[in-house]
């Protein structure tokens, strides 16, 4: 330390060029002075004259300090890259004489950085990088928040409250309103495009949302300010992809009119390939955009507060901050609840207004998922240095009489720390190359795993970001895989190189790897328990019993375009005919439809009214999931019927209403009476009223994870809509059967395409897939953690063995036996990795609670779990062990003792 001090000395306070050439041009005065007397002048006339002669000093002293600057920088550049070239030169040509030891510790490393490279360009792309659209920081999400308990859910908002938000407000200059609209794109297409009908995700907005959002049309213009009022040109924008897709990239389709459910519409402009709003789910809106049509929702003022469908966007004024929007909407809820108290002002929950910024809506609840994996790898990457620092100290130790004899021919210890560290950066430098290499094609192999649940997931690169993190990890990695080895190394004397050459091996060196190793441990087991409880929670959901058997069935989707089936006698008659012809197809055993379909990622949710209770003033009604659904949805989904019937094909519009609801409605509002025969509504107190003529099992229809609310069935015949899901149960595989269904809906409407085709068993897996991406992830930065953290103790183990030969050897000519000298090294090894299983204990039940969310049917510190991964750990740390204690336990004693 005292010569790293007088080196640091050395370098920061050495005498300046300044001072050296003050010093000099001194002398040179003095000398003239000196020799101006000796010719007979005075020495105050010697002086004056001698200044004189040098004529401006200052010029002088300022030309003479510009030389001597570039002179000095001229040098230390030379020497600079000199010392470098050798340092280079000789890293490399010492890292040639050790290929293994190159070769493991760069891969070890490139695994480490590339890992971790790939999971921050995910994390960045998702929750780091700036949204597509300029405005993006100020644009909120609003809300009807409903709080009861300590539950908060968040609501659609109905027309008539957000035109009253966009007039009362004071902290939005604009506000925007936002309702799917898919729809069937049937007729116009590109050159060399198949016009197939398809069926695409659009979104009904108002004309000014993009302006909102700051983003411009890519191609032709944007909607004007009275675009969708009543009597406007029905026109609409399509997203780049769309029209990459569909109309080739033809950029005469501005202008040209496209059929979409059934009306005409001029395309007046196309987006940038990076606007797909909402390019990620915002509450309900769950599709990527491919068109948009104008609506203006304002002018909707006269619907039902109850009738919640509109996603609300407003961008917040500049001068405006998160606070005062709090304040605003808080005073906006106030009058709703006056105005409207039946509505608003119930004693049962507490509802309000809320405003979230819209990059926390798209991220929604993946951030956690993302950062705990990203904690993992970065886990990882620490792992994989220590166990570089292992070899890197064992290598060392190898080289100790080289670093003392240099020391000893006049190598400074700052020269050979130098050297050390360039051998690390060295290191470094291949690994982050292929460390960057592993990034990339980890990175593309991510976006195709990618659940379909990680917003932003397809925009994933390395980039300048991800690049500077790469650097940056690569840096961390050189520092600490090359530092301490190097001072510890470059510490060596003479004395104890020579005690190295007998055999002796210093104990604090001993202590720098067993910390390593117990760091190792510990970190691997953290991993590992993290991995272990999201592998039991996914295996707890597998088994969640949803309330229906999923396969083997297909299901797709169809809506009737009111342009053409402007009646419900003609959607009726249509899917009485779709129905029986899917029926006659061989292999089909079932059909039936219902919507919205279990698993396929939307649901409709509204009060209801029980027959006998009218809603006390002030109290909100009950309130339940609604679905509607054609004959034969019980035993085609594979429900569970607990008593009562099906829907008939006598449940027609002219037939008394009928619904079927499940257990946990029943034992909400009808505890211990039979329902078969109860009455329930949907339009009020007054009826018209539906009575229960079956009872099922509650179905999950968004996933085990979520329970949902109470539910209720209507018959399609008595409550036609345009959109409806099939459902066939096969006695073949499903997908088999894709073109004889796609024939028969041709054979009755050519124009109607199919849309979400897929078996249920297709959506089961989508519904659980971020749940197995987590697991998955987690699991195989477990596994290689596990592997490196073996590695590294059976490093280790093997180097304090070859390191105590001679010790082993005494051992054994004083008679120990095998055995002894087995239990010793097995003993070292298994202390070890005790003390790090503790601290990985430790610290794992520290860290459970980023878990929490995570875990499904587990607690964070589950016992079995720790208890299991701990014994896998303690087991393969005895064999990690056990290997270099047979390799001593074969030690000749003789040879040892002449080591």
């Amino acid at each position: 330390m005292r010569q790293l001090l007088r080196a640091g000395a050395q370098l920061f306070w050495r005498p300046s060029v300044d001072d050296q050439v003050d010093d000099e041009l001194a002398v040179h005065i003095e000398l003239l002075v000196r020799r101006l007397q000796q010719e007979g002048l005075s020495p105050e006339a010697a002086r004056d004259a001698a200044l004189r002669r040098f004529g401006d000093l200052s010029s002088v002293r300022d030309e003479c300090r510009t030389l001597a600057h570039d002179v000095e920088d001229q040098m230390n550049r030379r020497d600079f890259w000199q010392d470098l070239s050798q340092d280079i030169t000789y890293g490399v040509r010492t890292l040639r004489r050790s290929p293994l030891y190159t070769v493991i510790a760069v891969l070890t490393l490139a695994i480490g950085i590339g890992a971790s490279t790939a999971i921050f360009s995910v994390v960045y792309a998702v929750l780091l990088r700036s949204l597509p659209y300029s405005q993006s920081d100020r644009v909120m999400a609003i809300w009807n928040s409903y709080q009861q308990g300590g539950t908060v859910s968040h609501t659609a908002i109905a027309p008539p409250e957000f035109a009253d938000v966009m007039e009362q407000n004071r902290t939005f200059d604009q506000v925007a309103a936002v309702a799917r609209s898919t729809a069937n794109l049937t007729g116009s297409c590109g050159p060399g495009v198949a016009c197939e009908p398809e069926r695409v995700a659009g979104y009904s907005v108002s004309p000014n949302l993009f302006a909102l959002l700051g983003t411009e049309p890519a191609l032709g213009r944007a909607f004007t300010s009275g675009a969708g009022a009543p009597g406007a040109e029905r026109v609409v924008m399509l997203s780049h992809a769309l029209w990459m897709r569909r109309f080739g990239g033809d950029s005469g389709i501005i202008g040209r009119g496209v059929t979409i459910s059934g009306r005409l519409r001029t395309v007046i402009g196309v987006m940038p390939a990076a606007v797909r709003f909402p390019d990620a789910p915002v509450g309900f809106l769950g599709e990527r955009g491919e068109l948009w049509v104008p609506n203006a929702w304002e002018n909707n003022r006269g619907e039902e507060r109850g009738n919640q469908y509109l996603g609300f966007l407003a961008r917040r004024r500049p001068s405006a901050t998160a606070e005062q929007v709090r304040v605003d909407l808080a005073t906006i809820s106030s009058r709703f609840k006056s105005a409207f108290p039946d509505r608003y002002n119930t004693t049962t929950v507490s509802w309000g207004l809320d405003a979230r910024p819209l990059r926390d809506e798209m991220v929604g609840d993946i951030r956690r998922p993302l950062l705990v994996v990203l904690g993992a790898v970065l886990m990882l990457m620490l792992i994989a240095c220590a166990n570089v620092a292992h070899l890197s100290l064992a290598r060392g130790a190898a080289r100790r009489q080289e670093f003392a004899v240099r020391a000893a021919l006049g190598a400074g210890r700052m020269r050979l720390v130098r050297q050390l560290l360039t051998e690390s950066l060295l290191l470094g430098a291949f690994a982050g190359a292929i460390g960057i290499a592993i990034a990339i094609v980890s990175t593309r192999g991510l976006i195709q795993l990618d659940p379909g649940m990680i917003p932003q997931l397809d925009a994933t690169r390395v980039d300048g970001g991800v690049l500077l993190f790469a650097l940056l990890a690569t840096t961390f990695c050189v520092m600490l895989v090359g530092l301490v080895p190097a001072l510890r190394q470059s510490s060596t004397s003479m004395h104890d190189a020579i005690r190295a050459g007998r055999g002796g091996a210093a104990q604090p060196r001993r202590r720098i790897r067993s910390l390593l190793v117990v760091a190792e441990v510990a970190m691997a087991l953290v991993i590992l328990v993290g991995a272990g409880l999201l592998t039991r929670s996914f295996l707890a959901l597998q088994k969640v019993d949803q309330g229906f058997n999923p396969g083997p069935t297909l299901t797709f989707a169809v809506t009737l375009p009111r342009a053409r089936y402007d009646s419900a006698a003609k959607m009726v008659s249509f899917h009485d005919q779709l129905q029986q012809r899917l029926g006659s197809i061989p292999g089909v055993e079932a059909v039936s439809a219902i919507d919205p379909l279990p698993l396929g990622g939307s649901a409709w949710s509204g009060s209801f009214h029980i027959e006998g209770r009218p809603s006390a003033r002030g109290q909100e009604p009950p309130h339940g999931e609604y679905n509607v659904a054609l004959p034969g949805f019980i035993g085609t989904l594979g429900m569970h019927l607990v008593r009562g019937r099906d829907f008939e094909a006598t449940d027609g519009r002219d037939a008394p209403l009928v619904a079927i609801v499940d257990e946990r409605l029943v034992e909400k509002y009808w505890p211990g009476e039979d329902p078969i025969g109860k009455r329930i509504s949907s339009e009020g107190d007054e009826g018209p009223w539906a009575s229960v003529v079956g009872v099922v099992r509650h179905v999950y229809r968004s996933g085990p994870r979520s329970e949902g609310e109470p539910q209720m069935y209507f018959a399609y015949r008595q409550r036609v809509q345009t959109p409806l899901s099939y459902v066939i149960r096969t006695s073949v595989d499903p997908v088999s059967i894709i073109r004889a269904v796609r024939g028969e809906v041709a054979s009755l409407d050519a124009d109607l395409p199919l849309a979400r085709v897929a078996s249920m068993t297709t959506l089961e897996s989508a519904v659980l897939a971020r749940d197995r991406f987590n697991a998955l992830m987690l699991a195989l930065f477990a596994a290689t953690a596990l592997l490196l953290a073996a590695i590294g103790l059976y490093g280790v183990m093997a180097y304090l063995v070859s390191q105590r030969q001679a010790e082993i050897g005494i051992r054994l000519a004083l008679g120990g036996g095998t055995r002894d000298v087995a239990r010793l090294v097995i003993g070292d090894g298994m202390r070890m990795a005790l003390a790090g299983i503790v601290l990985g204990t430790v610290a794992s039940l520290a860290l459970a609670r980023v878990l929490e969310g995570l875990l499904y049917g587990i607690e964070p510190t589950d016992p079995v779990t720790y208890v299991v991964i701990a014994a896998m750990l303690a087991v393969v740390a005895l064999l990690a062990s056990a290997v270099p204690a047979r390799r001593a336990t074969k030690a000749d004693p003789a040879s040892a003792l002449r080591a």
